[in-house]
């Protein structure tokens, strides 16, 4: 019996269930794996995808899990917490915390997650009919709080609520103006703490575009902070995704942004425009609209290069 796993009233027959299926994802045994399921399961994993129908779409979903999984000298961490196991008849439903990640020497890496189950009996054994696991949710971003755990408060985070690790901060000359410009341009949100203004000198803007984080700066030459329009050139690229980027393109330009280049279908799957804001700074804006192989967007490179390689001439 595994020491994490606790039980209010447990049916034997399904925690030996569980822990062939606890062993069987510990062995990266895929076929292991989804013998604990029904025929039928309908399950609702965190990534990926809405929801799997039946065994063999989730046989597929666990396979591509366990390609992901580290190799080499990393163990694999994945546990259950705090089980407990409810049974009538036939069907029985189960919820736990499950933490899931690897350990390489003393560092761990593992995330933690909801679990909540149904399961039926069939021919006498025990099978898991539905599954779903899940993770709250930070706002405004809509990020997974992987860093959340059981036992203790979240504490000071290294990386703060709603920011990713790499995170784009604007030098502007007019900060107020850009910010609006934002707002009207691109949806732009403001962030709960706005803008940090000290005896009416602006300091610090943050604007949610989308899901990301972008922070703003006021010019300030002498500390080394020029903007792209005092420069007259910038050497970065912002790259935005929209739903519709015909339509994000034509409420960019009417906001004032500067075109640089009209939607275009490009190579590597995108349709893909390019707006200067009065600012100086570049945004490249996009909608996916093709899935290619590797070998389609060399292929479909070679000839793009070609084509602009003749009109060079």
């Amino acid at each position: 019996m595994d020491r994490n796993v606790e039980t209010v009233n447990p049916q034997t027959e399904i925690m030996a269930l569980y822990q062939q299926w606890l062993a069987a994802v510990r062995k990266k045994d895929v076929n292991a794996i989804v013998a604990c399921y029904t025929d039928d399961v309908l399950a609702f994993d965190a990534i990926m995808t809405l929801q799997f129908k039946g065994k063999q779409a989730y046989r597929d979903h666990w396979q591509q899990c366990m390609d992901f999984c580290p190799a080499g000298d990393k163990e694999m961490i994945f546990e259950l917490h705090q089980l407990n196991v409810q049974a009538h008849g036939d069907t029985a439903y189960s919820h736990a915390l499950t933490r899931c990640g690897f350990k390489e020497g003393e560092k761990i890496d593992a995330s933690w997650m909801r679990m909540s189950s149904g399961l039926r009996r069939e021919n006498g054994q025990w099978k898991i009919a539905h599954e779903h696991f899940s993770a709250p949710v930070e706002m405004p971003s809509g990020k997974a709080m992987f860093y959340l755990t059981p036992d203790e408060a979240p504490g000071v985070r290294p990386v703060p609520q709603g920011m990713s690790t790499v995170t784009p901060h604007l030098v502007c000359k007019d900060a107020r103006a850009a910010m609006d410009f934002y707002r009207r341009a691109f949806g732009a949100m403001d962030m709960p703490q706005g803008t940090l203004e000290l005896d009416g000198a602006f300091l610090h803007g943050e604007l949610m575009i989308g899901d990301s984080v972008v922070m703003i700066a006021e010019e300030n030459e002498q500390c080394g902070s020029v903007s792209p329009s005092t420069l007259k050139n910038t050497t970065v690229s912002l790259h935005l995704y929209f739903p519709d980027v015909d339509q994000a393109f034509q409420k960019a330009v009417k906001a004032g942004a500067k075109v640089m280049l009209e939607p275009t279908e490009m190579f590597w799957g995108d349709r893909f425009a390019v707006v200067e804001d009065p600012e100086g700074h570049r945004w490249s804006l996009a909608t996916h609209v093709r899935d290619l192989t590797p070998e389609q967007v060399n292929q479909e490179a070679r000839e793009f290069m070609a084509q602009m390689a003749q009109m060079a001439k």
